[in-house]
Order: structure tokens, then sequence, then C-alpha cells
């Protein structure tokens, strides 16, 4: 073969090694998983038929209420005035109907206050501020579903600047059996059962809620169609409180953005798949979970802060991408476990999970603070850092630890210290590519002790005032570099000066097992 031949089939080969890396490439980024919450969003269906409607084709009726209003055709009804014992009562079959609800009173003393038996769309427009009232029992002759003070078999969506409020003596508040939207208005919602139920959906794109109820405050309840069921928010104002549970979806919970003030007896935010945080303010707290998914928790972003609760995140998988979150709790302050919620109602202590690899912690970036009567973070498979701050005061039993991992503890990026008891005492994992200290010390030193620690050039790397007593520090970050010495101070007196040679360097008698191998992530 001559020299150019060989020259082309050479050039030719390299050619194909190049395309068969571009086309792997390509493959294995596709494959990649997008870790963020914003992938949510495409195993939700949104309706917005509403914003599709062209009010301006029909006429506007205006109603001065006096009596009971019944609606059979399609259009826009203007209401003023005050109902004292009545309803309005819609059944147009296919077609739309608006209610403008301006400054109106309406009150039934056996049944609901606006009942939408067959429409394609309800809208209610709010101007001013508007009051409705229903009775504690409803007349036999309405359907055995009709529990709501407002009621929609069609799809209903609210709107407008004005006020609703809504004394729910029956049952809920609001009841659609379709899909549910809010686009603005403010609503002070008393109920004795749910605040707002939608079956399909709730979607609320903005708008003040006041919300006070027996039973749930938001939820979804389709258990049939995967893309529905949701709650989707993408802002607003929240102010609930519950005897129940506070947001609640049978398949997704995804939060764009919003104030919320939530005080919950069960869990706060509760999916029995999903959930995402985007961004957000939120100031919880729960006699149960603060944020609980069955299946996977994700949190980009936002302000979280967790008063108190039996447990602070816990979901199979949970990853925090960014944010800030500041958790405080009678058990474990994040849990990745398997299977369904392990309520803290009626039962003494944590709830135990079997051994599952699929159970997976994910910290890739944010700023947490964990303050944890059970475990500070626990996995029940396999616990990752790969970036962002995380400080744990952790617990002083020593039935508990500061960081537990069933499966391995790996830390790839990151800065993380964790004081707690030393009896279940975890270090940060020796297959980890971060180095890292675990220190147990002789004596337990009490809160309010600091704790810092100095590199040779007598400058702090990291200082923490612990919130309980402690024995037992953890400490991983990129400051930590093999060969140099770093002095501990303890309440400003020199502790130990110690040398990195290992990725973990132990400092002390360590009595517990830290030779779990994660698998690399």
């Amino acid at each position: 073969m001559s020299r150019e031949k060989r020259l082309d089939w050479k050039f030719l080969f390299i050619g194909v090694i190049l395309i068969v890396v571009l086309i792997v490439s390509a493959i294995i980024n596709s494959m990649k998983t997008d870790e963020s919450a914003t992938k949510l969003a495409g195993s939700i269906d949104i309706d917005n038929g509403d914003s599709k409607i062209n009010w301006e084709r029909y006429e506007t009726v205006n109603i001065d209420l006096k009596e009971t209003v019944n609606i059979s055709k399609s259009g826009n009804y203007h209401l003023t005035g005050t109902l004292e014992d009545g309803l309005i009562y819609i059944d147009v079959g296919v077609g739309e109907v608006r209610l403008i609800l301006d400054n109106v009173s309406i009150k039934n003393s056996s049944g609901p206050a606006i009942l939408c038996q067959e429409a394609e769309d309800l809208v209610i427009e709010l101007i001013g501020e508007n009051t409705l009232e229903d009775s504690a029992e409803y007349l036999s002759n309405y359907d055995e579903d009709v529990t709501g003070l407002i009621y929609s078999k069609a799809d209903l969506s609210f709107g407008g600047t004005g006020i609703l409020n809504l004394k729910a003596n029956h049952e809920d508040a609001i009841v659609g059996k379709d899909d549910m939207k809010f686009n603005n208005g403010s609503y002070n919602i008393e109920a004795v059962d749910d605040g707002i139920r939608g079956k399909d959906s709730v979607y609320i794109v903005g708008g003040e809620f006041n919300i006070e109820t027996t039973a749930d405050a938001i939820k979804s309840t389709n258990e049939t169609d995967l893309r529905k069921g949701f709650v989707l928010i993408e802002n607003g104002t929240f102010n609930l409180n519950t005897l129940a549970k506070a947001i609640k979806s049978i398949n997704t919970i995804l939060i764009y953005n919003g104030n919320f003030i939530i005080n919950s007896y069960d869990d706060a935010i509760h999916s029995n798949n999903y959930v995402g945080i985007i961004d957000g303010q939120f100031n919880i707290s729960s006699g149960d979970d603060g944020i609980h998914a069955d299946s996977e928790l994700i949190i980009d972003g936002g302000n979280i802060e967790i008063a108190k609760a039996y447990e602070g995140l816990e979901a199979k998988a949970v990853t925090i991408n960014g944010g800030k979150l500041s958790l405080v709790t009678l058990d474990d302050g994040i849990n990745a476990g398997g299977g369904a919620d392990s309520s803290a109602m009626n039962r003494p202590g944590a709830g135990a999970f079997d051994v599952d690899e699929d159970c997976v912690l994910s910290i890739n970036g944010g700023e947490l603070y964990v303050n944890a009567s059970g475990d500070g973070v626990d996995s029940n498979g396999y616990l990752y850092f790969n970036g962002g701050k995380v400080t744990i005061d952790g617990p002083t039993s020593n039935g508990n630890g500061a960081l537990d991992s069933t499966a391995g503890i790996i830390m790839n990026g990151g800065e993380v210290i964790a004081v707690g008891s030393s009896g279940m005492a975890n270090n940060l994992g020796k297959d980890s590519s971060v180095f890292s200290l675990s220190v147990f010390f002789p004596s337990v030193y009490p809160a309010g002790t600091k704790i810092e620690i100095r590199n040779g050039k007598d400058e702090a790397i990291v200082e923490h005032v612990s919130a309980k007593s402690f024995n037992h520090m953890a400490f991983g970050s990129s400051h930590l570099l093999p060969g140099e010495t770093y002095t501990i101070f303890v309440d400003n007196n020199e502790y130990e000066t110690f040398a990195i040679s290992e990725v973990v360097t132990v400092i002390g008698n360590n009595n517990s097992n830290q030779n779990i191998s994660p698998k690399r992530r």
C-alpha cells in the first residue's frame, strides 16, 4: 500500500474515532439526569383554557342580588348587592360563564353559595370586597359530592383585584372537579374541612391567600392521571394555618416563587410523588415533616426556614442545588428514606426505613444549617456532598449522629462542619476527593463552645459556635491540603496541631464504624 493511501486510511480512521466520540458524548449528555426542579414541569398538564376565551363576544348581564340566580346560558354576569338566603346556580351545558362579583354578599342557609352543575369554564372575577357563607347542613337534594361553599364541575378560574371572604361551615371552601386556577385576588378562607381542593390541579399564578382549616389548606387529588393531581405555584403570598397538611398533592408540587408562612399540625408541604422548589421565602412550623415527597424532593433555591418539625426534609431522593436553608427538628434534619411518609403522628421516635441503595441525598450547593435532635443529615442509601456550605448541630444522644448513611458518604466539594455526639459518629468518607477531619474529643463540651481551625499562616479556615453539647466534629473543606499543618482551637485555647496525610484524618479515639465505602457519583 502506498504512503498516500496509508495516510488516507489513517485520517479516515481518526475521523471515524472523532465521530464516534462525538456521538457517544451526545448520547451520554442526553442521558444525564436533570437534577433541577424545573424538570418536574414536564410531568404536569397545565390548562390555560380561561385565557383563550373571548368574553367580548358575550353580552354582560347586570344582576342586583335579591334571590337565587339561575344561569342557563353562556355570558358575563355582573353581580352586585346582597343575597341573604340563596345561591348562584349555573347549568349551561357546553358553554362558559364569567361571574363578576362586585362587592357582593351571599349566604345560603341550606347549601352552597355558588354551584356550577355543568359548563366548560367558570371564571370568577373579583371587584371590591365579597363575602360568601354556606350552611352547616346541605339539603338532601344536592349531590353527595357537593361539599364546597363554591363548587364547580367545570374548569374554575379566579381573577381580578378584589377580595373574597369565604366561611365554609359545611365542609370545603372551594372545590373544583377539574382544573382550578388563581390569577390574582385576595382570599380569606375559614373552612371546617379543606380550604382549596382541585381534583385535576390547583394552579396559582399569584394572589394573597389567608387560609385557616381543620383539614388540608390547598390540595389536588387526581389519582388516575399521572399528569394531573398537581399543585403549581408561580407566585403569591400564603398564610396557611391548618390542623392537617398545608399544601398537598397526589403527584407533583412545583413552586417557582412566593412568600409562605405555614403552621400545620401535619406536613407543611406534602406530595405522594414529587416536590420541586425553585425559589421563594418559606417560614414553616410543622407537627410532622416540614417538606415531604414520597419519591423525590429537589430544592434549587429560596430561603427556607423550618423553625419546628419532626423531620425537616424527607423523600426517597433529596437533592439540594441551592438556596439558604435552616432546619430545626425533633428527629432527622434531612432524611433520604425509602417508602411513603413515616409520619410522627401516634408513634414514639423515628420510623425506621429498610436499607435502600436507591435512596440518595445530594447536596450540590446552597447554604444549609441543621439543628437536629435525631440524625442531622441521614440517608438510607448514599450521601453526597458536592458543593455548598453545610453546618450541622447534631444530636446529643449517642443513638444518633450528625452524619448518617447506610451505604456510605462521599465528599466531592463544598464545606461541611458537623458536631454532635460520638456514639454513632460518621466521617466524610475515605473515598472522597476532599480532605476531611474526624475529631473525637475526650470530654463533652457544652453548648456555646467555639471551635476554630487555623492553617499554618494562623488564618482561620472555619469557626463554629455550637448550639448544643458535643464530643465529635467532622469537617471537610478544600482548605484542607495534604502535607499542610493545622491547629484546632476550642474556646480560643489550642487543642491539637496535626498534618493532613490521609483523605480522612482521625484525631482521638474512634469507636464507630468508619469503613463504609460508597459508590462514586
